[in-house]
């Protein structure tokens, strides 16, 4: 077996901070990355009318994401001086509803917010969950066809998402197949949550341990600090970002037995307490 020394015994703070400059420079691209969306075009003409698409909220409690749709004021015809040329009708057929909106002549318009039933996905899988759904969407135009160029353009902060966009097959509408999940920021900064309290939770059993196995003196802050926990832990689990539902699967896989771990600590601790003289 050789003994040559490792880059980590010879150098190990400056394995250390690399490893952490790495991690760093990844969920930061990771971040700077978020809110921009993928569409993918199928049959659509590019003098189609286009309209930006934006998730704006996601409900997930209700299964409903909140859409808004606007023209693209600056395609070719469809306004001057930040003004609609024509009226513009649009329909969306959810799956539930049929839903209809009229962008006036001569308006600088707003956007039209749709409220969309989300139809796949658990939320129960917080933070793996995935979901999304379809709608259709068709415009009336004079003089324009009624397919359009639905982009998805911006997204919540918090989600990613991705789109495909595709004509019918009679050509009288398009089809938006819209799908999104929890981006990788999120994700890691819920992993890195639970791992450091996951951390904290095997240090107070391992001190459990040496005062139940080596008999290790019980020192009053060794109580204040495991009985921390059981409140430490409950906040930590509240505060992961997006709020998962209770009974998600971070709680049945980690929540509740670090719960029952961090009691299982304390009461060997406070045993050893009452018997040491």
């Amino acid at each position: 077996m050789s003994d040559k020394p490792s880059l980590f015994s010879k150098h190990p703070l400056l394995v250390l901070f690399s490893l952490f400059l790495l991690l760093y420079i990844s969920v930061f691209v990771m971040f700077t990355r978020e809110g921009h969306p993928k569409t993918v075009m199928n049959g659509i003409e590019n003098d189609a009318l286009h309209f930006d698409v934006h998730l704006l909220n996601v409900d997930l409690a209700r299964d409903l994401a909140t859409f808004t749709f606007l023209p693209d004021m600056a395609s070719p015809g469809v306004a001057t001086g930040g003004r609609l040329t024509a009226d513009i009708s649009v329909e969306l057929d959810t799956g539930a509803s049929v839903l209809t909106h009229t962008f006036k002549k001569g308006d600088a318009p707003a956007a039209w917010s749709v409220n969309v039933p989300v139809q796949y996905g658990d939320a129960l899988e917080y933070p793996f969950d995935q979901h999304g759904g379809e709608f259709f969407f068709k415009v009336k135009r004079e003089g324009a066809s009624p397919l359009a160029r639905v982009e998805l353009d911006k997204v919540l902060h918090g989600f990613s998402a991705s789109a495909t966009v595709e004509a019918t097959g009679d050509k009288t509408q398009v089809g938006l197949t819209y799908a999104f999940s929890r981006s990788p920021a999120i994700i890691f900064l819920a992993l890195m949550a639970v791992t450091s309290l996951t951390m904290v939770v095997l240090s107070a059993l391992n001190v459990a341990k040496h005062v139940a196995l080596n008999g290790r003196k019980v020192e009053f802050g060794m109580l204040v600090w495991i009985a921390a926990l059981l409140f430490v832990i409950p906040a930590v689990r509240n505060s992961l970002p997006g709020s998962p539902p209770l009974g998600s699967l971070v709680d049945i896989a980690l929540f509740f037995w670090l719960h029952i771990l961090s009691v299982g600590a304390l009461l060997t601790v406070v045993y050893k307490w009452t018997k040491q003289t």
